[in-house]
């Protein structure tokens, strides 16, 4: 940090603040609920390009607990589209898991969506490491305007974690389209 003098001589901090302008003008709509503590900085958090941490409070990250991760990007136009992904997080012992499979599906509509990938994840539920995994999967090109991104939860913890029978969480920071 550095010292800013005034004209009396008196010190004061400098303060400096980072702005990010957001990509593109997507907007989100999130079917399913995030906690009120693991909010992501909102729906455009998703596409805000800010990823985050293995520090699952640091902000970046939106939590789902006791619900699969549903949103629909709205790209505003037709675009071509020839690979989708996400990024997730694990840290077991908080009660976060990976995703078990993850779905993208494609519009123009917004009504009649096609599946065009599914992705299986393979961090195993007893990885008691802080793992980030991006998921993404080329796909044929194809043109649309809106993708759906479903998560789908691991549901109730597993009998030998001390969190046995309560229900797991899923974190996502990240909906990637190109």
């Amino acid at each position: 940090k550095s010292l800013s003098v005034n004209s009396k001589g008196e010190r004061s901090l400098i303060v400096e603040s980072k702005l990010n302008r957001l990509p593109h003008d997507w907007t989100v709509k999130i079917t399913s609920k995030y906690n009120t503590q693991y909010t992501g900085g909102g729906d455009t958090g998703l596409i805000d390009g800010i990823r985050g941490t293995t520090n699952f409070a640091s902000g970046e990250w939106q939590g789902y607990q006791d619900q699969d991760f549903v949103a629909t990007v709205d790209m505003q136009r037709e675009t071509e589209i020839k690979s989708l992904g996400a990024g997730f997080l694990q840290v077991a012992r908080s009660w976060i898991w990976m995703p078990t499979r993850i779905d993208f599906e494609v519009s123009s509509d917004n009504l009649n969506f096609r599946k065009v990938a599914e992705i299986t994840t393979d961090v195993s539920p007893e990885d008691m490491e802080h793992r980030i995994r991006d998921y993404s999967q080329k796909i044929t090109p194809t043109r649309a305007r809106y993708v759906r991104v479903k998560a789908v939860n691991l549901g109730k913890i597993p009998a030998w974690h001390p969190g046995a029978g309560f229900e797991a969480f899923i974190f996502v920071d990240e909906i990637f389209i190109d």
